[in-house]
């Protein structure tokens, strides 16, 4: 299943600052529910580390229609929870418990 993950971002340093709209899309064995937890792992620009994302579900919206195969089958708002390096070899994604 592919979900588009919309994510807001502050800029804690400036926080008058428009905040910005990340959007990604991630294949899952499930769609995640509104307090769950998606981790996300991606490859620093230099590819010497990798950066683990922690994003909190906030809100899930099911898609009505598949357009085509391609197509999300829903899609999910959350926040930045937390992120940090690492060197682990996790695949995209994991849901850890509320």
């Amino acid at each position: 299943m592919k979900i588009i993950v919309y994510c807001k971002y502050f800029n804690f340093k400036n926080p008058l600052e428009k905040p910005k709209i990340e959007t990604f899309v991630v294949d899952v064995c499930q769609i995640p529910k509104v307090g769950e937890t998606i981790v996300v792992e991606r490859i620093s620009p230099q590819k010497q580390f990798v950066i683990i994302f922690e994003y909190i579900v906030t809100a899930v919206q099911f898609n009505a229609s598949k357009e085509s195969a391609d197509s999300a089958d829903a899609q999910v708002s959350a926040f930045l929870n937390h992120c940090w390096e690492g060197t682990s070899n996790f695949k995209i994604t994991k849901f850890l418990g509320k």
